[in-house]
């Protein structure tokens, strides 16, 4: 099956798959940042899923609150499951972190 050809090894037509890096012949990782740009880079995605969550949160509140006539009840209610969706993401990026640091100590 040519598909499946296509599928297999660590690329997905032609792009590398999630989770998955490109290193070159001397173990080079080119995909990911490196140094004090790549801390800064992930360091600022963190703050911005946290408060892009919460805003999201506020907005869907505020509409049903508006749809429903509950005045701040909803929006209150969507805020703190925007926040915790927020904090959520930063939890997930951290562990994911640690686990790539465990996997690398391995080898």
């Amino acid at each position: 099956m040519p598909f499946q050809a296509a599928l297999s090894g660590n690329y997905l037509f032609g792009l590398p798959r999630q989770g998955k890096t490109m290193e070159n012949k001397k173990g080079i990782d080119k995909n990911k940042s490196s140094g004090a740009k790549g801390n800064l880079l992930w360091v600022s995605t963190l703050g911005i899923n946290l408060v892009l969550a919460t805003l999201v949160g506020v907005a869907i509140g505020w509409y049903l609150d508006k749809w429903f006539h509950t005045s701040p009840v909803l929006t209150i209610v969507f805020f703190f499951i925007g926040t915790f969706a927020g904090f959520r993401q930063i939890y997930l990026a951290i562990r994911k972190l640690g686990d790539e640091d465990k996997t690398h100590e391995q080898r």
